[in-house]
């Protein structure tokens, strides 16, 4: 059995990165939420491992790990994992002796930063580097299956005034609101054909309290083409859209929402995630103010890019009937 002995601590200023010499990009994603261990698939840039390690908090716990093939590892993340994946890069620093972990975490996570020291033994001394903050190894928040299940951005004490967003489904509406609540944009929106409802397979739009936990498209044309959220390499035009009638269109963005109420939108058969409900730009000849999608919520492109481009990841989604 291999055993794991690290601590955790926050990072208090930028002085560490004067001494990094190295550093890898790494996205992990949980197939399970609950149990004795955490079972994590983790993609370490064109690598990849299946780890499982003891579900327990404190410096030592008991951890496994086996290499598996990296398209293995992307369709696991794409279609099995319980969260979206935990993204972060790494940085090794070297102090007195010691090789320090400095994550910098991304996304719904960010701008969270760890440290973790890796010791032979729990109660080993070593020296503290000066940018080194409050320990954490105790904290079982910090620990990245928690963070892949309630992302640091969404804790109460860490979260400051900001946009939110409405989706009225009766007016057909979304609204962003200031961190006043006041409506300071409205757009037509096109929601579900069978109305709201939070079920797997119901190809309704789920309702309640959500948060964006992924922006994908920045950048990219207007009439860009997704498909399972990747770009295809096509551009939107009147002759593709003849020659593919029945096409779901994804274009331009995609604002991937994530619930928040647990056993209403969030895990099990009602998980809003693992439904793959996004807002998300379609054709200007989609009409907007009727419900049309099959549980997304559609936007004219203009809109779309619009939206995307006021709003960062974490911003809170209330849809309501």
């Amino acid at each position: 059995m291999a055993l794991e002995i690290e601590r955790k601590f926050l990072v208090a200023d930028e002085r560490w990165r004067e001494a990094a010499h190295a550093s890898q990009h790494f996205a992990q994603g949980y197939l399970n939420a609950s149990g004795k261990a955490s079972v994590r698939v983790r993609i370490e840039d064109g690598t990849a491992n299946l780890n499982i390690k003891a579900a327990q908090v404190g410096s030592a716990r008991a951890e496994y790990e086996y290499a598996i093939p990296l398209d293995e590892a992307r369709e696991i993340l794409d279609n099995l994992s319980l969260t979206m994946p935990v993204e972060k890069t790494r940085y090794w620093v070297l102090h007195a002796g010691h090789t320090w972990e400095i994550d910098v975490f991304e996304g719904a996570n960010a701008p969270l930063i760890v440290a973790e020291i890796e010791l032979d033994d729990p109660e080993a001394e070593f020296e503290h580097p000066p940018w080194l903050g409050a320990e954490i190894t105790d904290d079982v928040r910090y620990y990245n299956h928690a963070l892949a299940f309630h992302p640091y951005n969404e804790w109460a004490a860490n979260a400051s005034p900001a946009m939110s967003i409405d989706i009225d489904l009766p007016s057909q509406a979304l609204i962003l609101r200031d961190c006043d609540g006041e409506a300071v944009e409205r757009y037509p929106v096109a929601t579900a054909v069978n109305g709201g409802g939070e079920f797997e397979g119901s190809n309704q739009t789920p309702r309640g309290q959500h948060i964006v936990r992924a922006k994908i498209g920045a950048g990219l044309p207007a009439d860009t083409v997704f498909s399972a959220r990747r770009p295809t390499g096509e551009r939107y035009s009147p002759e593709l859209a003849e020659a593919e009638r029945d096409r779901d269109w994804v274009l331009a963005r995609i604002l991937w929402l994530s619930g928040t109420e647990r056993g209403h939108n969030r895990l099990g058969a009602v998980d809003t995630m693992r439904r793959f409900i996004y807002i998300h730009g379609v054709p200007d000849s989609v009409p907007m103010g009727k419900p049309s999608s099959r549980g997304c919520i559609r936007m004219h492109t203009a809109d779309v890019i619009d939206l995307f481009d006021r709003i960062p990841i974490g911003t809170r989604v209330m849809i309501h009937d």
